[in-house]
């Protein structure tokens, strides 16, 4: 029971939230990655010699992408719906464990509120200080180390919010230790920053490209969150209530 009324509410918010979170990004962070995009330097092919029958075939077994247009926009919209239902099932749960382990006040928008904005700085605030969001071209470090960093944060991150904000005072250090954590260890950096593209032009539009972008999702991540958390409070407060056996239906 309990855990189908999860799925709900994350169903129902995932369905907002994420209609939401495609919606801007559409306006703001997709039309900074399309401009971005021109700039970007093609594999060298100048050299017609060189495209023997081992090169055909690698251009064939090329990974599969949406088309821009239409297609493009639509699996972006569904992409960002399948990832608001997983945050929405991660921040659902965690209400329900406090609410019935921790004895917290009750699931409502405002608890959710709070959650969410854990999320968010949880998801994005502490990550972007190591690994700040980048447009395309822009000269990176070892995707899987990134990947490693990237999670280890959020994990942590989530631990020592969560330690602040369920353990009794004298516990509360250690939160703000596991938080501190993954910057004392650093995240993976490339040996030299800066854009694949040196045209001095492409340089000077990419940088003026990466400060919008840095702006731009950190406002589309803060709504986001906050509507995600919000819903997810709405919802949670409608389909799960609490008594001292658990969670029903209401």
């Amino acid at each position: 029971m309990l855990f189908r009324n999860i799925i709900i509410t994350a169903f129902f918010t995932a369905l907002i939230a994420g209609v939401l979170l495609g919606t801007m990004q559409a306006f703001s962070t997709s039309k900074i990655i399309y401009a971005a995009e021109k700039y970007e330097i093609e594999e060298a092919a100048d050299d017609h010699h060189a495209h023997d029958t081992a090169t055909a075939h690698h251009h064939e077994s090329e990974e599969w992408s949406p088309k821009d247009g239409v297609e493009r926009v639509g699996f972006t919209f569904f992409a960002d719906i399948l990832i608001a239902f997983g945050h929405s099932l991660l921040l659902t749960s965690f209400m329900a464990l406090i609410f019935l382990k921790f004895g917290k006040p009750e699931i409502t928008w405002r608890s959710g509120l709070i959650i969410g904005i854990g999320g968010y700085l949880s998801f994005y605030l502490a990550t972007i200080i190591g690994l700040p969001p980048e447009v395309p071209g822009t000269v990176a470090a070892d995707l899987h180390a990134r990947q490693i960093w990237w999670t280890m944060t959020i994990v942590m991150t989530i631990i020592g919010l969560s330690v602040l904000y369920l353990a009794p005072n004298a516990s509360k250090l250690l939160g703000l230790v596991l938080i501190v954590i993954p910057h004392i260890i650093g995240a993976p950096h490339p040996e030299t920053h800066g854009f694949l593209n040196q045209d001095p032009s492409a340089v000077s539009a990419l940088s003026q490209l990466e400060h919008q972008f840095l702006i731009a999702t950190a406002g589309v991540n803060l709504v986001y969150w906050l509507v995600i958390g919000l819903f997810s409070g709405l919802f949670a407060n409608k389909f799960l209530k609490a008594n001292r056996n658990g969670f029903a239906l209401s």
